[in-house]
């Protein structure tokens, strides 16, 4: 591409101040953007346990393939298999695990079904796939129903693909629902944990006893789970398949061992971690409540606090300051969300105090009220 449609491109994105930019994090603000919902990845209690038990190598140096299928590796899938009661392989990104299952799959001969505000990796997987796809309302299982009586003799097969929690409106899909009409329609499912593993314990799936009622489990790793890398737990067929056909899989550097010792360590923690998941509740309860007494509205039912702001310059001022008065809170904004619902997404964590809410929710308020 020419470097003057490069040049264009970039300054129509400043023009309605949506030009993105890399920061440096600041350790010493109240961090509300992070996605780290149990604290795990600043505990310092746990880093120091992990790291006087355990040494491990910083690089794999290689593929899962060639030399990359590590004890520590090996260790993690034998220990999720044993948890979940069903094969489990890694992958190196949650982004990676969604993309690669969807175009290893299905094809131009599949329908997929998707959610309207499914993750990005999720699009990129069906784009790849060259499958048809539709949309259906978010969490709207009568709209999935009608597609699903509409084309459900159409196709060689079908995929529906569904988050647990959404990460821009803190809500909750009906996973019970999903695998009734699974039942009554019989196509693929796919259900993507980001938001709420660690969250809720293992998981929703796992919390709900239907892991094998679901074809791809895809729990990624960079959110509540404090670390890297993502799990997906499928049949052996499905895993072995992904092993000779997935070119994400196969033709990546493995994480290094550092990364699944601690994945491992974190794994075998989660039923320990009951006190930071009741603080988390309490504090997410106690958001809300002070929200909904300031009149600010949310959707969001879960540690995610979507607040809508609309206005890109409105968000970014806001934003900048309420980083005056200690807070990180960054603004999101097109087309990460849909044009003109830029919004504040806070992330919840069992760290944070009634204090800091009580502070983060007055600050918020005068903002909104007088910055235009």
């Amino acid at each position: 591409m020419k470097k003057e449609i490069l040049i264009k491109e970039l300054n129509a994105l400043k023009s309605v101040n949506n030009f993105r930019e890399l920061k440096k994090c600041e350790n010493f603000l109240i961090n509300l953007s992070s996605n780290d919902y149990l604290g795990i990845a600043n505990d310092e209690k746990l880093l120091n346990e992990f790291y006087s038990k355990y040494n491990p190598k910083l690089s794999s140096s290689s593929s899962r393939l060639i030399d990359g299928s590590y004890y520590e590796v090996m260790e993690l899938e034998k220990e999720l298999e044993v948890i979940y009661k069903s094969p489990a392989i890694l992958f190196n990104s949650g982004f990676d695990a969604n993309s690669s299952i969807i175009e290893t799959f299905y094809n131009k001969n599949s329908l997929i079904l998707t959610d309207r505000l499914n993750h990005a990796s999720i699009y990129d997987g069906i784009l790849n796939s060259e499958a048809v796809f539709m949309r259906y309302k978010h969490l709207d299982m009568e709209n999935l129903e009608k597609l699903l009586i509409k084309y459900k003799d159409s196709y060689e097969d079908i995929l529906v693909v569904s988050e647990t929690v959404y990460s821009m409106d803190g809500d909750i899909a009906d996973l019970q629902k999903l695998i009734q009409l699974k039942k009554t329609y019989n196509f693929d499912l796919m259900i993507d944990e980001a938001h709420s593993y660690g969250v809720y314990g293992y998981g929703i799936a796992k919390e709900l006893d239907v892991v094998n009622d679901i074809d791809f489990l895809v729990i990624p790793l960079g959110k509540g789970g404090g670390s890297v890398g993502a799990y997906v737990i499928c049949s052996q067929l499905s895993k072995d398949y992904i092993i000779n056909k997935s070119r994400k899989f196969i033709y990546s550097t493995a994480l290094p061992p550092v990364n699944h010792m601690w994945n491992l360590f974190i794994l075998k923690k989660i039923p320990y971690f009951k006190e930071k998941i009741e603080k988390l509740q309490e504090i997410k309860e106690y958001t809300l409540s002070l929200l909904k007494e300031n009149h600010i509205e949310t959707l969001s039912s879960t540690h995610i606090v979507s607040i809508i702001i609309g206005d890109n310059s409105k968000i970014i001022k806001i934003s900048e300051n309420m980083k005056k008065k200690g807070f990180l809170l960054y603004g999101v904004k097109e087309p990460t969300v849909p044009k003109g619902t830029a919004r504040f997404r806070i992330g919840l964590n069992p760290s944070l105090s009634k204090e800091d809410i009580s502070r983060l929710v007055k600050e918020l308020k005068y903002e909104i009220d007088t910055v235009f």
